[in-house]
């Protein structure tokens, strides 16, 4: 079972009342997911870096992703509450 490390940067937007997904980032080390979402947080409403391993063969995820850094306003799924 082959396995792979994603670090994504995933930014926010509002639609109304609501957040909303807007742009996906791919990264290869975790340091520098954070940085970008650090930087995106000047124009994003709210950005998260988030680490996640999957199965390469099957896309199955293999644990929980892991919240790296947030920035402004995210859902609470990315929240410690």
């Amino acid at each position: 079972m082959p396995a792979k490390t994603f670090f994504i940067v995933q930014q926010f937007e509002r639609s109304g009342k609501r957040l909303i997904a807007g742009r996906v980032l791919d990264f290869r080390k975790a340091e520098e997911a954070v940085a970008r979402a650090e930087r995106a947080s000047s124009t994003a409403i709210g950005v998260v870096a988030l680490q996640h391993t999957v199965d390469t063969e099957t896309g199955e995820v293999l644990e929980d992703p892991i919240v790296l850094s947030r920035f402004g306003d995210v859902p609470a799924e990315f929240t410690d509450d």
